[in-house]
């Protein structure tokens, strides 16, 4: 109920800068211990064994091309290096896939 509740309340506030509170629901029972912040919260609550069996299960069926950039983007990671890395490629080439990956494995 909590977290139905924060999303609830995050809707809420972007569509309408209104509370819960506001329109008569309760707050959530979760306290958020990143100074208050739902979507902050939210974006690093997630749990590392999936992360880890998605990275596992996806690795493998990248493309060349989505490979070379998915090892030199997590090899500048694993260094400390850094940096800024754009990708650009046409629709429907998996862009989204491999960022979603790279996520996964820096989440994991």
């Amino acid at each position: 109920l909590s977290l139905s509740l924060t999303a609830i309340g995050d809707l809420l506030q972007a569509m309408c800068g209104r509370s819960l509170a506001q329109v008569g629901l309760p707050e959530p029972a979760v306290v958020h211990d990143l100074h208050g912040n739902a979507l902050l919260n939210r974006e690093t609550s997630y749990d590392e064994e999936i992360l880890s069996a998605v990275v596992a299960e996806r690795e493998p069926t990248l493309t060349d091309d989505q490979r070379v950039a998915y090892e030199g983007i997590s090899n500048r990671m694993a260094s400390g290096e850094g940096g800024i890395v754009f990708l650009d490629a046409p629709g429907g080439t998996g862009k989204t896939y491999l960022l979603n990956l790279l996520l996964a494995k820096v989440r994991s």
